[in-house]
């Protein structure tokens, strides 16, 4: 077996293997350390530790995702040890490039076709008709939908208290009506979701004659509002023509939705909303704390924006 430490570990170290079996045959591998001691200091730093569960990637892959439906990467095994705090993954190493470095719209709309037939597979989930092999997953209950609000609203008074003084102003008006953001984010079908449907967490896988989208990194996996994927599938500096056409892609994809297929102009509604909690989750991350280039923008004036567009 040879081994690498992969530059791409951004949360938990990541190793590449290669694995020489008695057959002769080599297959190749990531070894992704899920362990507390495998956690990275900047990650660790920065991230909610309530959001951290190293048993929640294993199991998701281990009962949830399949490869030859889901496109994700194989699953070949892990190793869970409460007494050790020991949490290794081992998964098929996907090669391809990322979803950002794609050129032209055909791959975005891609990736939210995958979207629509994902969600459209485990809506029974959110109906909670599954058994306990989902009870890893985090849930978008009404504490968990508010306590971003929370921790939006007292890093901003830190980080933004000698200026920006008129955008935390109409920020606040925005706060004070949120509950119409979780009364909405509630009411949407729920479904399992990654959660981080970022572009730098989907890979193209290469084929022969095409390329497959496989999203990675499940750590956030969750049952929650289906729309929360595409909107972040759809955040970032898209016209209005190009949100659109992914939206548009996944709804014409997606063929039964509880309560009822919206429309477009309701769905693309139904994704600002989504938008908005991103922009609110963002500024409640970390108190010192600022988004990778790919994810880097400006999430107060984001929320303001959403806010005025929606009316709150």
């Amino acid at each position: 077996m040879h081994r690498r430490i992969s530059t791409y570990s951004s949360s938990y170290i990541i190793e590449y293997l290669k694995v020489d079996l008695s057959g002769g045959k080599r297959i190749e591998l990531i070894l992704k350390d899920l362990s507390p001691s495998s956690l990275l200091l900047t990650a660790d730093r920065i991230r909610p530790h309530f959001l951290y569960d190293p048993r929640r990637e294993i199991r998701t892959y281990r009962h949830i995702l399949r490869t030859a439906r889901d496109n994700t990467p194989q699953f070949y095994g892990a190793f869970e040890s409460n007494d050790l705090e020991r949490y290794w993954l081992f998964l098929e190493r996907v090669s391809g490039p990322l979803l950002w470095q794609a050129e032209g719209m055909d791959p975005w709309k891609d990736a939210a076709r995958w979207l629509a037939r994902l969600h459209e597979g485990f809506y029974s989930v959110g109906q909670g008709t599954l058994d306990s092999s989902v009870g890893h997953l985090l849930r978008y209950d009404r504490q968990f939908l508010e306590v971003w609000l929370i921790r939006a609203e007292e890093f901003l008074k830190h980080k933004h208290r000698l200026h920006d003084l008129a955008a935390l102003r109409r920020f606040g008006q925005i706060a004070n009506r949120y509950d119409r953001v979780v009364k909405r984010l509630l009411d949407l079908p729920a479904s399992f979701i990654h959660r981080e449907f970022y572009p730098s967490n989907i890979i193209m896988r290469k084929k022969p004659r095409n390329r497959a989208i496989c999203p990675v990194d499940w750590e956030l996996a969750a049952i929650g509002p289906s729309l929360m994927d595409l909107a972040a599938l759809t955040s970032g500096e898209w016209s209005v023509e190009a949100r659109r056409a992914m939206v548009t892609a996944y709804r014409e994809t997606i063929s039964q939705v509880p309560g009822g297929l919206p429309t477009l102009d309701e769905m693309m509604e139904h994704v600002e909303y989504c938008q908005l909690h991103l922009a609110v989750q963002f500024m409640g991350w970390a108190p010192d704390w600022s988004p990778p280039e790919r994810h880097s923008q400006n999430w107060l004036r984001e929320a303001i924006r959403l806010g005025e567009k929606l009316g709150l």
